[in-house]
């Protein structure tokens, strides 16, 4: 099956998702956030301070160290920096840098978890860090306090961007897989219709000629050598069936391999040209009465391929199976209603009858419409204009019947 590329994309997307999030690998991400702490920590503390004890040192470089835990154990981390953080503005000098790590750890948890525990976790924080950077400079109104709400604002609205985007992607993703998915299920189903499209078709145009043909044929053998007269007719009769079938294969091939299915080679069959194919059988050793009641002329197109397919396949079983050659056609059409009925004289012998009249492979006379793929198309066809069909023996007869509905949408069933 081709695969455009528009599929490829599809079916490629999640890798392309997880490679460009894996671009730069975790460990390098913590390690620039480390340096970025450890730059911004001790190069404003150096300026504005003496000297640092060795407390100070532990204070000042716990979070530079917290940056390489910050995946694995976000909350910790969070508590961990918001409480140096307080730390530093009870025992050392407050820079503007002084919320970056707690802005960072924000960040971390902002990019997992919902719109809704970011803003509480956020409001937390500041209720520790504000009271804390407002005692340290004594000033309710301090451009540091200012400047710790930006930076954990900051942060927080980023990783909560960085989320949301990571969400569509993924939910982009999801679609188009979803998508790919079902374009194969489509895909798979027609396929499937078209096999069982070709398989119906090929029977319905060329199993009763191979059935004429087999049947001459063995005419033909038995009456050689005593009637050659009877043979050499036979045998002419193989030679036209034999031409036609193969005729119809080849349309049936052109047909498959057309670009254009809309531009059929022949025209589709209908309940017209029942004439024709009842001389048809006629030639071949059957003989048909037909009684046609009411006008076939406007039938909709499903359900005239339909009732076609019917009387062909019921007259090539009354030819091939039937315990004389002989067979009846009734067709009524009302205003509503479409009725077909053939029938035939059944073989009382089991030798002399086959899968669809009844014979041993059903284990007994009484049959439905399944019995062989001839009566199986023909219910498939009837039942998908909204019919219903029934076969079976009937005393000494055997009956195919259908009812189809002319009322309404009539579903439009590929020839």
């Amino acid at each position: 099956m081709r695969i455009d590329n528009e599929s490829m994309r599809s079916v490629r997307a999640p890798e392309v998702a997880s490679s460009a999030r894996a671009t730069m690998p975790g460990w390098a991400r913590d390690l620039l956030a480390a340096i970025a702490v450890l730059v911004t920590a001790f190069g404003p503390l150096t300026r504005l301070t003496d000297g640092l004890s060795p407390l100070g040192w532990i204070i000042v470089g716990l979070p530079v160290a917290l940056m390489f835990l910050r995946r694995r154990y976000p909350w910790v981390v969070l508590v961990a920096c918001v409480a140096c953080f307080v730390a530093v503005s009870l025992t050392l000098a407050l820079t503007p840098f002084s919320a970056l790590p707690t802005g960072i750890a924000v960040f971390t948890i902002a990019t997992r978890t919902n719109r809704r525990t970011v803003l509480v976790t956020v409001l937390s924080v500041l209720v520790v860090m504000i009271p804390a950077s407002i005692f340290h400079e004594w000033a309710s109104l301090h451009p540091l306090t200012m400047l710790v709400l930006v930076m954990v604002g900051f942060f927080a609205a980023a990783g909560d961007a960085i989320r949301s985007r990571r969400a569509y992607i993924d939910e982009i993703t999801q679609r188009a897989v979803q998508a790919e998915q079902t374009r194969e299920a489509e895909a798979s189903r027609r396929v499937a219709e078209d096999r069982l499209r070709i398989a119906r078709d090929l029977h319905d145009t060329v199993a009763h000629q191979i059935s004429v043909i087999n049947l001459h044929a063995a005419v033909a053998g038995r009456a050689i050598d005593d009637d050659p007269v009877a043979a050499k007719s036979a045998l002419a009769t193989v030679g036209t069936a034999s031409r036609r079938v193969l005729s119809e294969i080849g349309d049936l091939l052109s047909t498959l391999r057309a670009p254009d299915e809309a531009q059929p080679l022949a025209p589709t069959p209908g309940l017209g040209m029942v004439g024709a194919l009842i001389e048809e059988f006629e030639g071949f050793g059957l003989h048909v009465t037909a009684r046609i009641e009411g006008d076939l002329i406007d039938l909709p197109a499903a359900v005239d391929l339909a009732g076609y397919r019917l009387v062909q396949e019921a007259l090539t079983n009354a030819h091939k199976h039937g315990s004389a050659p002989r067979a009846h056609v009734w067709i009524d059409r009302d205003e509503g209603t479409l009725r077909l009925l053939v029938t035939n004289p059944a073989a009382n012998d089991a030798d002399q009858s086959g899968p669809e009249q009844g014979g041993p492979e059903q284990g007994g006379p009484a049959i439905d419409a399944s019995a062989g793929h001839g009566l199986l198309g023909i219910r498939e066809r009837v039942t998908g204009v909204g019919g219903t069909l029934s076969a079976g023996r009937d005393g000494g007869s055997f009956r195919v019947e259908a009812v189809i509905p002319l009322q309404g949408e009539v579903p439009q069933v590929p020839a």
